[in-house]
């Protein structure tokens, strides 16, 4: 069976309508090493490494139910840290049981720090959230495009958004932004669909990098933008679907 991609997304399929849907990410130089460029604990490094791939999985519709994480340091102090950011997001995600594992590398000492997440999640094709945009559909942007020094180390990530938003028919597709921004995601879901895209002026940088998944683009119907306004008032409608 062949497998295929959607954005970030590796989709294998499994028979009977089943799938499993797999999403990485990785994050080097950003750590507490001598070598790293941004000094941050190797717990927050962790926490949003795993936010990435987490959140592209959930957005996808499918229930992530194992993760790995690849730590290319020590295991004592750094792996136990990173073990410990990553379970912390999980349980964010309302996701403690999944199954973890892990490499970590003992043969070599280090002076960067290094991680690569990969998040593994089953269900059935027919419930992926890969919806065709319709002309008249709407681009509404949840958060705001912040990266480095700006992300908040104590945010929660955008769970309760995607679990309100995807049981929600005339949601078409939920798509995380990161550092390739927010033009670049909404171009994207706009050809995925062979359509043109009017991106509005809001003022929004759409091209700067939102890192660790910091925004949530969410292309709509028209008829429910009130709706995830209502729910969401710092959300902006930064675009829409022309043919």
């Amino acid at each position: 069976m062949k497998s295929w991609t959607r954005r970030d997304l590796t989709i294998v399929p499994l028979g009977l309508q089943h799938c499993i849907v797999v999403a990485c990410d990785s994050c080097g130089a950003i750590g507490i090493k001598d070598g790293d460029i941004l000094k941050l604990q190797s717990r927050y490094v962790a926490k949003f490494t795993t936010r990435v791939a987490l959140t592209e999985v959930l957005c996808s519709g499918a229930v992530p139910v194992a993760i790995t994480n690849g730590v290319a340091c020590e295991m004592d102090p750094t792996g136990t840290e990173m073990i410990a950011g990553i379970k912390e997001e999980l349980i964010n995600a309302g996701l403690a049981d999944i199954a973890l594992s892990g490499s970590t590398e003992e043969n070599f000492s280090t002076s960067m720090t290094a991680l690569a997440v990969t998040v593994i999640g089953a269900g059935l094709e027919t419930d992926l959230k890969f919806g065709s945009a319709v002309k008249g559909d709407k681009l509404v942007l949840l958060g705001t495009p912040s990266v480095g020094a700006e992300v908040d180390l104590e945010s929660k990530g955008f769970y309760e958004q995607i679990n309100y938003l995807l049981p929600i028919p005339d949601v078409r597709e939920i798509v995380p932004v990161g550092s390739k921004g927010v033009a670049y995601e909404a171009e994207n879901l706009a050809s995925l669909s062979c359509a043109a895209l009017e991106l509005y002026n809001t003022g929004i940088d759409y091209f700067k990098s939102a890192g660790p998944v910091t925004c949530l683009l969410v292309l709509c119907d028209e008829s429910i933008v009130s709706q995830v306004l209502s729910r969401y008032p710092s959300g902006v409608v930064i675009g829409e679907i022309r043919y």
